[in-house]
This record gives structure tokens, C-alpha cells and sequence, in this order.
């Protein structure tokens, strides 16, 4: 019993440990995970920038290295970002947008990229004149002044609220270089930029440093002759038998290489071919348009061509001539849009029909304004009330991001009337007024339309078939996706 008694004092100095200690070790241990935890977010948030930097840098090399693979002539302001954007893997992730984006790592990087030529000072320096330079410092002897060209690029990309950026640039060696062996245009026949009068050939007298082996004359990039000399005359046909090269402007250009095939600087001139009036406009066709059944106008004249083949067309016109005489066509006079290809007389002359002609027009070299060309053949629009049936039904389904409309077929007119078989089908979006034409079927899909981009903005459709004599069936619709 006494060893019991004596156990019992032990027993009571065995203390636990108070709250208040318990508190200050939990506190202690939070404070300590806690620094813990911000070393790690910290080391993970700078392990993600050094990442995306590096992405970055990786893309603004890549774009770098794309540019030296586009050709030189095509490495300038107005052609180098479509170049590049349209190799592999850097295209442009936001087409809708004006910034040219690419996502890499699941980070989105906007991409800007400059060019400029430099003109180093080592040849002296040149003509700057109609190139974009880096700098545009000096002036002197260099025939050519275009000896590298210089591409700036830049990459930024946002995280948490904070724009980064990288920027490099690269140099872009002129394949036509002051390596090559130099050549001359010294000598034209007829002596001018614009030729106006009727001849048979242009003649080019071409001089080449000694060390030159062969010459190239090109047109517009087309080879058109070779000269194995350091003097040769280049002549360009330009009228003679069944040939006979339609107006324009064109960029007549040389080149001489030497034995290794090394190119020299190229020489270029820009001539000017303007000696015929626009030849006839060729495919007119239409007719005469009720519209009945439309929320609009009803009797318009619809008038469609063909685009001219001469490069130096600078618009057209389109002429009626009725009971009252001959006058232009209001809205019709267009001697400065080359697309305008399709005519609609909103208010045409009382009478059984109305004639129409088209006419192109370029600049006329002695004073300047337009110049009317040949007229094409009458067409007659005879005033008539005919129209083709209108499709029996009209779906709308969304594909995508677009809307894919279709239709039978229109059954023919019963009675047949003459013009009466369908050639196309017109789509309307939002209303069947004139303005509200999107769009019209084509050979190849005659039956369907896709309204591009258009699933997300809720809109009706309609369709019209359309005759030979450009008369609309009533329209059919409206019919939402």
C-alpha cells in the first residue's frame, strides 16, 4: 500500500501542454507554411512568365526566320505580314480582329512586324525615292540603294493585368546583290515611259559589267528573253501579228549573273502602254425586273457585264436609249470603280422597252479624263410581267460559325414564256428590299447558299429565283436557323 502511496505524486507531475501553447506552435507553423506556400506561388509564377518569355522569344525568332524565307520583292510594308501569316503555324488566330495573334503554351501573343531597306553607306548611298528605307539620310551614286531590308518584330502577351513584351530584328540579304555582276538599261526605242501611238515592239539596249556571262529580260517577273553577253537589245512585242498586248502599266526589268550564277543588282523601268480605246464590254445581258411581291420598288431594269481584260480600265457606264433619246443611266456612271460590273435602272422611261448599251473608259493620254471606249451591243429590256416560280421550300441550318441555306429547285413556268428558265437564285437577309441582297447562288451549288460568319446574328432569310431575263419569282421566306 505504502509503494501505491508513493506512486500517486508521479502520477500528478505528468502536465500536458496549456492552449496557449498550442496557439503560439499553430501560429508558428501557419506563419512558416504560409512563407512556404509564397515561395512556392512565387517560384510558380516565375517559372510561368520565364516560360511565356521564353514562348515569346521563340515566336519573335520564328517569325524572323519566316521573312527570310518570302521572297524579297514581296518583303515590304504592304505584302510582308500576309506572307508570313500564311505559313504554317503562323497564322492569324483572330481574324475577325485587326491583330495579328497566335497562341502558344495556352497564351495568346499579338504580333506586330515591320520592314524597312537599308542602304549602306559602303557603296555609297542612292535614290530613295518610292521605297520605304530605315533611314533616308544621303544621296549620291548607288544604283542601288535597297541592299538589305531590316525586320523588326514584336511580341507581347498579358498576365494578371500586366502587358510584356520582346523585340528582335533581323537582316534580310538582297539576293540581288552587289555581289553580282552590274547591268544598264542604256538605250529605248521609241525614248518613253508612255507609249500611246501604235508600234509593233519596245527595243531595250542592256550593258553589263565584264564579269557578266547572261542577261535576263523580264516582264512583269515572266522571262521573256536571255542574252549570253555583256551587251545584248532586248525587244519587246507588243503589237505584231497575234500579238498584241493589251494597255497597262508593266515593269520591263534586267538582270546579269556571272559564271556562278550569282545575280546582280535588278534594273527596272515601268512603261506605260496606252494606244487603244477599252474594247467592248463582252457577256451583257438582262432585262426587265416587275419585282412583284417585293416590299420595295417594283419595274427595274437589271443590266450585268464582264469585266474588261485591259489592265488600264478604269470604269464604266451604261447608257438608255428610249422614246425620250439617249441618256446615261443614273448611278450608272461609274469611269472610276473597276468591280462595277452590274447595273440597275430603278426608273426606267414609259414605253414597251428600253435599249441598253455599256462602255468602259480609261484615261485618255492627251488630256487626261476618261475616255469612253467602244460601246457594247444593244441589249432591249422589254417591259413584261413574267415571273419564274419561287422554290417550294427554303431551310436554314447553322454549320459552324455560318448559316448553310437550300431549296429544291423552282418548278418551270407553265406556260413556258420566253427567257423563263431559272439561271440563279438571289438571298436576302433581314428583308427582300433591294438593299438587303447578301448574296446569289452559284454554278456550282445552285440550290444552296453559306452566309459566312453569320450563326450568332439571329437573322431571316429569303430567296428569289431569278430568269434569263433577270425577272425575280416572288420571294420565299422569311426562314431563321
Amino acid at each position: 500500500m505504502t509503494h501505491e502511496m508513493r506512486a500517486l505524486p508521479l502520477a500528478r507531475d505528468d502536465r500536458g501542454f496549456t492552449l496557449v501553447e498550442v496557439m503560439v506552435t499553430m501560429l508558428i507553423l501557419v506563419i512558416g507554411i504560409s512563407g512556404s506556400i509564397a515561395l512556392i506561388d512565387g517560384a510558380n509564377a516565375r517559372t510561368l512568365m520565364t516560360k511565356e518569355r521564353e514562348a515569346g522569344n521563340a515566336l519573335n525568332r520564328e517569325v524572323i526566320e519566316a521573312a527570310r524565307s518570302v521572297p524579297y520583292a514581296k518583303l515590304n510594308a504592304g505584302s510582308a505580314i500576309s506572307e508570313v501569316q500564311a505559313i504554317q503555324g503562323l497564322a492569324d488566330s483572330t481574324p475577325s480582329t485587326t491583330a495579328w495573334t497566335v497562341v502558344r503554351r495556352k497564351q495568346t501573343y499579338k504580333i506586330t512586324m515591320s520592314v524597312c531597306s537599308v542602304d549602306d553607306s559602303q557603296d555609297g548611298f542612292g535614290d530613295k525615292t518610292g521605297a520605304s528605307f530605315c533611314s533616308n539620310a544621303g544621296t549620291g551614286t548607288d544604283r542601288n540603294p535597297d541592299d538589305y531590308k531590316r525586320v523588326t518584330v514584336t511580341v507581347t502577351w498579358t498576365r494578371g493585368g500586366t502587358t510584356r513584351s520582346v523585340r528582335q530584328a533581323g537582316i534580310v540579304n538582297n539576293e540581288a546583290s552587289s555581289a553580282g555582276p552590274d547591268v544598264e538599261i542604256t538605250g529605248q526605242d521609241p525614248n518613253t515611259d508612255e507609249i500611246t501611238t501604235p508600234v509593233s515592239s519596245v527595243k531595250f539596249n542592256v550593258q553589263a559589267a565584264d564579269t557578266a556571262v547572261a542577261i535576263r529580260f523580264a516582264v512583269d517577273g515572266a522571262l521573256v528573253d536571255t542574252a549570253s553577253s555583256t551587251s545584248a537589245t532586248f525587244a519587246w512585242t507588243i503589237d505584231s501579228g497575234p500579238t498584241h498586248v493589251p494597255d497597262g502599266t508593266y515593269v520591263v526589268s534586267v538582270t546579269a549573273f556571272d559564271l556562278e550564277g550569282t545575280p546582280g543588282p535588278t534594273r527596272s523601268r515601268t512603261i506605260r502602254l496606252n494606244r487603244d480605246v477599252p474594247l467592248a464590254p463582252g457577256s451583257v445581258f438582262g432585262g426587265w425586273n416587275p419585282r412583284i411581291g417585293f416590299s420595295d420598288v417594283n419595274d427595274i431594269v437589271e443590266i450585268q457585264w464582264a469585266r474588261n481584260v485591259e489592265p488600264d480600265v478604269t470604269g464604266y457606264r451604261v447608257y438608255r436609249t428610249s422614246a425620250a433619246g439617249t441618256e446615261l443611266v443614273p448611278g450608272c456612271d461609274q469611269p472610276t470603280d473597276t468591280n462595277f460590273t452590274e447595273c440597275r435602272d430603278l426608273n426606267p422611261p414609259a414605253g414597251a422597252s428600253v435599249e441598253y448599251r455599256v462602255v468602259a473608259l480609261d484615261e485618255d493620254p492627251f488630256g487626261g479624263g476618261p475616255r469612253e471606249g467602244q460601246f457594247s451591243s444593244p441589249i432591249t429590256a422589254v417591259r413584261a410581267n413574267t415571273q419564274p416560280n419561287q422554290p417550294l421550300t427554303l431551310t436554314a441550318t447553322v454549320d459552324g460559325a455560318d448559316v448553310v441555306l437550300s431549296w429544291p429547285a423552282s418548278v418551270p413556268a407553265a406556260p413556258a414564256y420566253s427567257g423563263s428558265n431559272v439561271i440563279f437564285y438571289r438571298v436576302y437577309r433581314g428583308g427582300t428590299a433591294i438593299g438587303k441582297r447578301i448574296g446569289r447562288s452559284g454554278q456550282d451549288s445552285m440550290t444552296s447558299f453559306r452566309d459566312v460568319d453569320a450563326a450568332s446574328g439571329g437573322h431571316e432569310y429569303y430567296v428569289a429565283a431569278v430568269d434569263e431575263n433577270f425577272s425575280e419569282s416572288a420571294p420565299l421566306g422569311p426562314v431563321a436557323p
